[in-house]
């Protein structure tokens, strides 16, 4: 049935069936050459316009294909014109036109379908992880409906907090990761994931200035800030200065990363930290000023295996915990 609506909207064919509803009675006025004539004509229209469809279909089937997942937790741009802005920045790269129309009409997906939005409250665990099953649910179908010849471009605004969560959801390759313009609402591409280096560490540390004050060595907690974006995190005025480990990890560069830089090399950076404090603490806490999308790569290498808490700001001047990774399961 899929199929034959293809055919059916194919321009060709449509033209065919025009043609033989305005030219039939003519031709059987006339009779028998102009009959020849006009089932050559709407036998030719109709080879033409199979030929097109089949060749679309055989060239989708062998090529990866791009699906955007826009996914939207508290304010922000309006969710239907960032999908649109990242359809309109994947036509662009990969020189195609009319993408949202060919996603729907030869793999049936439909670009709302690629659209989340989270209403609920950071700080409902039950809720967020419910959201987060049910994204990596249809990603995981997508996928295997087009056999992982897939590539997913992930724009996600606005809290850099439940970004760590939706990073473990992409625990793969073939990942797209883009991140919002506040002054013009305008999503960029930052990363390019094509394979695991994001999960590699770093013997020199080039973008962030890493600050150890280890006051108790029997704690076995340490607190890690990172300050990767225009404000700092509030240690000495919030519920923070309780801790008497602490890492900080601050961005050297300006107040914010450029869009051009290697987004994956600061993510590789900040990894090789916590990854080396988790072999040595029993527990980490995560306070962050850092960009959404550098939580989502964070999140894809730290995947959901260790004792790590994130915090969220609140205009109270406090970090309230929202969840540990390590309570994050899919099963």
């Amino acid at each position: 049935m899929k199929r034959i609506e293809q055919l059916l909207d194919n321009i060709y064919i449509k033209i065919s069936g025009v043609l033989a509803i305005i030219l039939s009675p003519f031709v059987d006025a006339i009779g028998s050459p102009a009959y020849w004539y006009l089932f050559i004509t709407l036998f030719l229209f109709l080879v033409f316009g199979i030929s097109q469809e089949w060749k679309k279909a055989l060239k989708l089937s062998q090529e990866i294909i791009h699906i955007p997942i826009v996914i939207k937790i508290d304010n922000g741009p309006d969710l239907t014109y960032v999908i649109k802005n990242l359809m309109n920045e994947i036509e662009k790269e990969n020189g195609i036109n009319d993408y949202e129309n060919t996603l729907k009409k030869y793999l049936g997906i439909n670009i709302d379908s690629l659209i989340y939005e989270y209403k609920g409250s950071l700080y409902d665990f039950d809720r967020l992880i419910s959201f987060s099953r049910i994204i990596k649910f249809n990603i995981n179908k997508i996928s295997t409906q087009l056999n992982g010849k897939v590539k997913f471009h992930i724009a996600y605004y606005r809290r850099p907090s439940v970004g760590f969560m939706l990073g473990t959801i992409f625990r793969t390759e073939g990942i797209c990761v883009y991140q919002n313009n506040d002054s013009n609402n305008k999503f960029y591409k930052i990363a390019d994931i094509n394979n695991r280096e994001y999960k590699t560490g770093v013997n020199k540390f080039e973008k962030y200035d890493i600050n150890f004050q280890i006051n108790d060595k029997k704690d076995e907690q340490v607190l890690v800030v990172i300050e990767s974006s225009s404000h700092y995190v509030a240690i000495k005025t919030s519920n923070l200065n309780e801790y008497s480990n602490i890492v900080r990890i601050r961005l050297i560069e300006g107040s914010t990363i450029p869009y051009e830089s290697d987004w994956i090399l600061y993510a590789r950076e900040i990894y090789t930290i916590l990854n080396k404090l988790q072999t040595e603490y029993k527990k980490i806490i995560i306070a962050h000023s850092m960009p959404e999308s550098l939580a989502i790569i964070l999140g894809m290498a730290i995947e959901n295996y260790w004792n790590l808490s994130i915090t969220q700001y609140e205009n109270n001047s406090e970090y309230r915990f929202v969840y540990n990774l390590k309570d994050i399961k899919y099963f």
